[in-house]
C-alpha cells in the first residue's frame, strides 16, 4: 500500500450492528470448554476469587461423514479446560465427540441449574459444527429457519436427526439460570451460514469449517409447550448472558493451525484460543484480577481477527455496560509481559515450496534463516510459488509477488514482525478497521484506515509492505489527537500488491524518536529493525498501546 494522502478526519464513529442476543440468533461459534477423551466430571465447589464458577464444556470432531469431521474442536475444549482448572473451577462437566449427546448434554445441564446457587455464573462453551433447520414455530424466524448445534451423532434423516441442539431451548436454559438469579458466559466456535470476505487462493492447505449445510427436515424435539418460542426474548430478559460468537452470520469459521506451549501446532479455532489465552489473565489488561466485559471484548475481538487475518469477527454481547466483572482470575494470576523482540524468532517459520527441485529447496534452506521447509500437507504458515513467484498464507491470501529467493527472506521476515507485534498488541490493542471491506482492494482504490480505542494522544501509523519494506504513513507529533472519538487515515492503493500491515502506536509520551527513526527507515527493506525499535520505544513509553491490521492488494 503507498499513501497518496493520509488526512485526519473523526466526522464518524464506526459502529457494527450485532444480532440481538435476545433470540440467539445467528449463532456462529460457541467457545468449546476444554475436555480429555470422553467425559469428566467432578462435581465439588471452587470459588474463583469471591465468584463460584460451574461449566459445562462440549468439544465435538468425530461427525459422520456427510456431515464432515473436524480437526480442532476437541483441542479447543481441552485449551479451555485447561485454562478453567487453573481459575480453580472444579465443578467442570466436559463432554467429548460420542459423549456429547443430546439426551447427556440436556441432563448435565439441568443438574448444573439445580447445583447452583444464587450469584453463581455458568460456562457453557462449544466447539463443533453449526447449521439450520426448518423453524419449528411458523414466523418466529426471519429466514424461516432455527440455528442448530449439530452433535456427533446428528444425521440428516432417521433417529440421529434429533441429535442437535437449537436455538430457541438455549435461550430457555438461559432464561432459566436468570429467574434463579444466575450469569452465565455463552461460548460459540462454530458457525451456522456465510461465505468469506475474500476467496481462498486454491493453492493454499485445504482448511476445515464449522458449518454443515441446513437440514430438510423438521424433527420432534419433546420440547415443552413452554419453550417452543423465546425468539422475543428481549436483552432485558437476557442481562445476566455474556455471549461470545465467533463470527458474523454473514462469515463462516475455519480451523486454523496455532502451536501450543510446546511449539507442536494443532488445528484450533481462534476464538477457543483467544478466550483461553483470557481466562489465564492476557486480556487483565489492569491488573486487578478481574475481567471486565470491556476488557474481554476488547481482547478478544483483536486476537480473533489477529489469528484469522480479519476473515471472521466475533459477534460480542451485550456492548453495554463495560465495567461489569464476567469472570474473575485465579489469585495471583499475572497477565504475560512479552518483548516483541523475543516473540519475533518463537518458532521457526513453516515454509513449503510448491513446484521446486531438489536444487532449490537446498538453496532455500542454506539461504532463509528461521525457516523450516515442510510439505504444504503439514499446515504451513506460508507456500512460496516458484512458478507464478507468489507467496501465499495459511488462510489461502496472496501476501506478496514476484517473489524469488532473494526477496524471499524479506517477506519472511515481514511475517515474523507481523507475529511479533500482535504478542505485542495482544493486551492493549488499539482496533484498527479498514474500509469501505475486509476483501481484496484493487490498484487505485481508496481506503480507510479508522484508529478506535485511542487512550493517549501521541499517534503514529506505519504500514509493513508485502515484500517487507517499511512505509511511514502520519505521525500526530507534539499536538497529539483527540482520544474521544476515532480517527482517519486515507490512501490509495499502489504497488507493491499482496499483504500489507498497518500498524499504529498511541503512547502517553513523546515518541518522537521512533518517529524519527521510521523516517530513516521509510522506503527500506527493515521490518527486523521497526521490531527492535518497537520493543525500545515500548520500555520508554508511559501507557503504551499499539494495533495492527492486515490490508490484501491486488491489480
Amino acid at each position: 500500500m503507498k499513501t497518496l494522502a493520509t488526512s485526519p478526519d473523526a466526522s464518524r464513529t464506526v459502529r457494527r450492528t450485532l444480532a440481538a442476543i435476545g433470540a440467539v440468533a445467528g449463532i456462529c461459534g460457541l467457545v468449546a470448554l476444554p475436555p480429555a477423551a470422553g467425559a469428566q466430571e467432578s462435581k465439588g465447589l471452587v470459588t474463583a476469587g469471591t465468584q463460584t464458577v460451574r461449566g459445562l464444556v462440549i468439544g465435538i470432531d468425530d461427525y459422520a461423514p456427510g456431515i464432515g469431521k473436524l480437526q480442532g474442536a476437541v483441542n479447543d475444549a481441552r485449551d479451555i479446560q485447561q485454562a478453567l482448572a487453573g481459575m480453580g473451577v472444579d465443578d467442570l462437566t466436559v463432554l467429548l465427540d460420542g459423549a456429547a449427546t443430546r439426551d447427556r448434554i440436556l441432563a448435565e445441564w439441568r443438574d448444573l441449574l439445580e447445583r447452583a446457587e444464587p450469584g453463581d455464573t455458568l460456562v457453557l462453551t462449544y466447539a463443533g459444527h453449526g447449521s439450520q433447520a426448518p423453524e419449528r414455530v411458523t414466523g418466529t424466524e426471519r429466514d424461516g429457519h432455527d440455528e442448530t448445534l449439530p452433535l456427533g451423532g446428528f444425521r440428516r434423516h432417521g433417529p440421529g436427526a434429533r441429535e442437535l441442539i437449537v436455538d430457541d431451548e438455549i435461550n430457555q436454559w438461559f432464561l432459566d439460570a436468570g429467574r434463579k438469579d444466575l450469569r452465565v458466559v455463552f461460548v460459540a466456535d462454530a458457525c451456522h451460514s456465510g461465505t468469506l470476505t475474500r476467496q481462498a487462493d486454491p493453492r493454499a492447505p485445504s482448511l476445515t469449517y464449522r458449518y454443515t449445510p441446513p437440514s430438510s427436515d423438521s424433527v420432534e424435539l419433546g420440547l415443552p409447550e413452554d419453550a417452543t418460542d423465546t425468539s422475543e426474548a428481549g436483552e432485558g430478559e437476557l442481562a445476566h448472558v455474556s455471549f461470545l460468537a465467533a463470527g458474523q452470520e454473514y462469515e463462516t469459521v475455519p480451523e486454523i493451525p496455532i502451536p501450543d506451549e510446546t511449539g507442536a501446532t494443532r488445528m484450533r479455532g481462534a476464538l477457543s484460543y483467544t478466550f483461553a489465552r483470557a481466562l489465564r489473565g492476557e486480556a487483565d489488561t489492569d491488573g486487578d484480577g478481574a475481567l471486565r466485559r470491556d476488557e474481554l471484548w476488547r481482547f478478544v475481538r483483536e486476537n480473533v481477527r489477529m489469528e484469522v487475518a480479519s476473515r471472521q469477527t466475533p459477534n460480542l454481547e451485550p456492548n453495554s455496560r463495560g465495567d461489569e466483572i464476567v469472570l474473575r482470575l485465579a489469585p495471583g494470576t499475572v497477565a504475560p509481559d512479552t518483548d516483541p523482540s523475543e516473540s519475533a524468532g518463537h518458532g521457526a517459520v513453516r515454509l513449503a515450496v510448491l513446484h521446486a527441485g531438489p536444487e532449490t529447496l537446498a538453496r532455500a534452506r542454506e539461504t532463509l534463516a528461521g525457516v523450516r521447509i515442510v510439505p504444504d500437507t503439514e499446515s504451513p504458515d506460508l507456500l512460496w510459488d516458484t512458478r507464478q513467484r507468489h507467496v501465499i498464507t495459511r488462510l489461502g491470501d496472496v501476501a506478496a509477488r514476484d517473489v524469488d529467493l532473494e526477496a524471499l527472506s524479506g517477506v519472511i521476515e515481514k511475517w515474523k514482525a507481523v507475529r511479533a507485534i500482535g504478542t505485542l498488541s495482544a493486551r492493549n490493542s488499539l482496533r484498527l478497521r479498514i474500509d469501505p471491506h475486509d476483501g481484496v482492494h484493487r490498484k487505485d482504490s481508496r481506503i480507510e484506515v479508522w484508529i478506535d480505542g485511542l487512550k493517549h494522544p501521541r499517534l503514529i501509523v506505519f504500514n509493513l509492505a508485502g515484500n517487507g519494506v517499511v512505509q511511514r504513513l502520519w505521525s500526530s507529533g507534539p499536538a497529539g489527537v483527540a482520544i474521544d472519538r476515532p480517527y482517519k487515515l486515507e490512501a490509495d492503493v499502489a504497488p507493491p500488491f499482496g499483504a500489507d500491515h498497518v500498524v499504529a502506536v498511541s503512547a502517553g509520551s513523546s515518541l518522537d524518536a521512533l518517529d524519527a527513526a521510521l523516517r530513516d527507515l521509510h522506503g527500506r527493506l527493515a521490518v527486523d529493525q521497526v521490531v527492535e525499535l518497537l520493543a525500545d520505544a515500548r520500555a520508554g513509553a508511559s501507557d503504551w498501546s499499539s494495533g495492527i491490521q492486515g490490508l490484501y492488494t491486488a491489480p
